[in-house]
């Protein structure tokens, strides 16, 4: 099996990666008051047809495969995209997946954006409420993401709602009590889901964990200490090569699991659930080592490796958490 891109993914890649370098620089959000993107910077995102890019054409999508699709969301990761891009990706999945044209139509164009519906209970399944809406500034509707299923319902589903602090100030949080059934627009049980919801967030895992390594690695190199770089001392240059290691292994398994899931693996079950485990342990590992490196600054809103942080603990939250992502792990049966 080749996992390298090939040259029309490659090209996916730069395009994406040139974009948003140029529209949504990461180093926005020590500047940013706002929560969300702007109108313009949505419809930025949307006319590149990222929204719709591994729905099939009928659906009105661009109809590539979903290893498109983690290539361009690990570009969301490097530049901090927010959360609502990959909830909207997802959203429109479960839009066409209910036949509702219109609402795949008004996600894909940017009328509409979604966030995440998070059960706030114990029961990572529990779909009555209470939950966490994340993301929420300027999202029409919301994906409650379980275990069991996939949910997409609308804003004024969510009953009595109330603004909570958040632990990244760029999003907003709200929490809601219940939600009404009634206004559900779409459920996924399929396992086709989960595969899809686990990848694409080990996608945006991965691509924060790449973003903090080169970050530390180019600090390393600049910042220097008793007349050195301080790259040079064993106390930095450690920790940056246990990032490159950790980054490297979480694009691999990502690729792996993303071609399983394209051909419909017996293996896509696990190492999707891998791919999130590994990407989020890579992703806040590097975050906080990255704090570290960058000394007493690294603590502060001026500087970055504190905004993958807290995105990657936000991310590790979804679809049941950590406990979701082992129980596949460990029923997997043996390929050997």
């Amino acid at each position: 099996m080749d996992l390298h891109p090939t040259s029309d993914q490659l090209e996916i890649i730069e395009s994406a990666s040139d974009y948003l370098a140029r529209e949504m620089p990461a180093d926005r959000m020590p500047k940013q008051n706002a929560t969300a993107p702007t109108g313009r910077e949505w419809r930025g995102l949307a006319d590149m047809g990222w929204f719709g890019l591994g729905l099939p054409e009928e659906a009105g999508g661009l109809g590539l495969s979903i290893v498109e699709e983690a290539l361009v969301l690990r570009e969301f990761g490097r530049y901090l995209v927010p959360p609502a891009a990959l909830a909207t990706v997802l959203a429109a999945h479960l839009a066409a997946g209910a036949k509702d044209n219109a609402l795949v139509e008004a996600l894909t164009t940017g009328a509409k954006r979604a966030g995440f519906a998070i059960p706030a209970g114990e029961d990572p399944n529990a779909i009555g409420g209470p939950f966490r809406l994340l993301d929420a500034d300027g999202a029409d509707l919301f994906v409650l993401w379980t275990p069991k299923a996939g949910l997409l319902a609308e804003r004024e589903a969510f009953g009595n709602t109330a603004p909570l602090r958040a632990l990244d100030d760029s999003i907003q949080v709200l929490s809601a009590e219940r939600l009404d059934a009634s206004k559900v627009k779409a459920r996924d049980e399929s396992a086709a889901f989960q595969h899809r919801a686990r990848l694409l967030t080990a996608a945006m895992l991965t691509g924060g964990a790449e973003a903090t390594r080169d970050l530390s690695a180019e600090y390393a190199k600049v910042r220097t200490q008793f007349g050195k770089a301080i790259g040079s001392f064993q106390a930095i240059s450690h920790p940056c090569a246990q990032m490159a290691v950790d980054a490297e292994a979480s694009a691999a398994i990502l690729q792996y699991a993303a071609v399983c899931v394209r051909d419909s693996s017996d293996e896509a079950e696990m190492y999707t659930a891998a791919a999130k485990m590994v990407a989020g342990e890579a992703a806040i590992k590097a975050a906080a080592a990255s704090m570290q490196v960058h000394g007493g600054y690294g603590q502060t809103y001026e500087y970055m490796p504190h905004f993958y942080l807290k995105r990657a603990h936000i991310y590790q939250t979804l679809g049941g958490g950590v406990a979701a992502e082992r129980e596949p792990i460990i029923n997997a049966k043996s390929t050997l």
